[in-house]
């Protein structure tokens, strides 16, 4: 998986930005071809007081989260600091082990490598996460 942040071409940050995509989860053991794609969405306000907000969903599992916390811009991209993490009250909602990864604590936190992509898109790479993002 991935994130994704996007500066604007006056190098602000766009305050609002969506991402429509699939996460691809597979075993790191070469001799287990296991894998298993699941569409996600996720939307991230960054808000002028360095705070910000993240709402990610597994749509087809109905198993997501709501986060906030703090971010620091660097040179190379964006530093996330959580500060609360609620898992969504869905029903029905499935809960496998990838389910219960999505939804951790700490899902969405740490620093994410910002690469640019075009006008409205961008990538923000983490660890554990790449998403495509439009804005």
């Amino acid at each position: 998986m991935g994130a994704l942040i996007a500066y604007l071409n006056n190098n602000t940050i766009n305050r609002h930005m969506s991402s429509h995509t699939v996460a691809h989860v597979s075993s790191v053991v070469p001799d287990n071809n296991f894998g298993i794609t699941l569409p996600l969405r996720l939307e991230l306000i960054l808000k002028e007081d360095s705070s910000y907000g993240v709402y990610a969903l597994l749509p087809k599992s109905q198993v997501g989260y709501t986060s906030s916390g703090w971010y620091e811009l660097d040179s190379d991209g964006i530093f996330f600091v959580i500060g609360k993490h609620k898992r969504l009250k869905l029903e029905p909602k499935r809960n496998g082990v990838i389910e219960q990864l999505f939804v951790r604590q700490g899902a969405f936190d740490g620093h994410m490598k910002l690469v640019k992509l075009g006008e409205h898109s961008a990538a923000l790479v983490g660890s554990k996460v790449a998403l495509h993002m439009i804005y």
